[in-house]
C-alpha cells in the first residue's frame, strides 16, 4: 500500500488517539476486569509498536523527500533558482507541479507552509 504523507500523519493521529483511549479505559477497569485489562493491554502495546514504525516510515519518506528536493542553502544555488523561477510562469509551474505525486505535491505545500510560518516568526 502506497500511503500519502497527509494519510500517514492522519493514522499516525488516531492511532495516538486510540492508545490514549486505551489508556483512559484501562485504568477505570484495572482492578475490575483482568481479562478486559489484559486485552487492552496488549492492544496498547500493539498500537504503540505499529505508531513507532508508522512514525519511522514518516520520517524516512520526509527525509528521502527533502533529498530528492535538494536543499538549497548556499548564496549561488539560491541565485540560480531565482533565476529559473523568474524564467517560469505560472501556468508552466502548475504544470511541473502536477507531473508530482499526490503525497508529493502535499509534502511540498507543507513544506512552503512551515518556511512561510518560519520568516513571518523570525520577522516579528
Amino acid at each position: 500500500m502506497n500511503l500519502s504523507f497527509k494519510d500517514l500523519r492522519f493514522i499516525i493521529e488516531a492511532i495516538e488517539h486510540q492508545i490514549n483511549a486505551y489508556q483512559e479505559r484501562l485504568q477505570v477497569i484495572e482492578d475490575v476486569d483482568e481479562d478486559e485489562a489484559a486485552d487492552l493491554g496488549n492492544d496498547i502495546k500493539f498500537l504503540e509498536l505499529l505508531h513507532a514504525d508508522m512514525t519511522t516510515t514518516l520520517e524516512q519518506n520526509t527525509s528521502v523527500k527533502t533529498l530528492s528536493y535538494g536543499e538549497v542553502s548556499s548564496p549561488a544555488q539560491n541565485d540560480k533558482f531565482s533565476e529559473t523561477s523568474q524564467k517560469i510562469s505560472f501556468q508552466e509551474l502548475v504544470e511541473l507541479t502536477q507531473k508530482l505525486s499526490l503525497s508529493e505535491r502535499l509534502f511540498l505545500v507543507e513544506a512552503i507552509t512551515s518556511s512561510v510560518r518560519q520568516e513571518v516568526t523570525i520577522s516579528q
